[in-house]
């Protein structure tokens, strides 16, 4: 809840947010307060990764579109996620494709291991080991900011809005608060 407030006060309202599937996707439909912003989903499809590759689509609209001229564009995703593409990173330093990402990070397919608790059964192979997303994002050119706690949520994402290439915002959750 506190990472969506943040977003809700920070993100332009003009702004195109692509959002991922999963445990994220659920959080970010009850707690983010949509403005004027144009929301990016798969739906329903389980099309894990999504937001990654449609917010890079979505920064081509807003250099070739004249209706989507200027606009910020943001992504959302878990560490599942965003580990399905994580590579393409290297493609938004290349070309400056100026997202800002939030991937939140419990190391582990939350979606998946929730399921799994909900039909009273053991967790099993849902865990993921991750990189410091935010030094990986370095490593590639990018900007990489990690949080470790709510207290900085709103510093990381201006920060995050303040530069002028891709930016990549790491966020540490817990699982067993979803």
């Amino acid at each position: 809840a506190a990472v969506f407030a943040s977003m809700s006060r920070l993100i332009p309202e003009n702004a195109v947010i692509a959002v991922d599937v999963g445990n994220n996707t659920y959080a970010f439909g009850r707690y983010f307060e949509c403005k004027r912003q144009s929301v990016l989903m798969s739906g329903y499809l389980g099309s894990i990764g999504f937001a990654f590759p449609a917010a890079m689509g979505a920064w081509v609209a807003t250099r070739s579109v004249p209706e989507f001229a200027g606009r910020k564009v943001v992504s959302i995703s878990g560490d599942g996620g965003l580990g399905q593409y994580l590579a393409e990173l290297t493609t938004f330093v290349k070309y400056g494709i100026a997202v800002r990402h939030v991937v939140l990070d419990n190391s582990e397919l939350g979606k998946i291991s929730k399921e799994q608790r909900a039909a009273s059964h053991e967790v099993w192979q849902t865990d993921l080991v991750n990189p410091d997303f935010a030094a990986y994002a370095e490593l590639c050119g990018a900007t990489g900011i990690r949080v470790d706690s709510s207290d900085g949520l709103d510093a990381a994402m201006e920060a995050a809005f303040a530069v002028h290439g891709p930016a990549l915002v790491h966020v540490v959750t817990d699982v067993e608060l979803v």
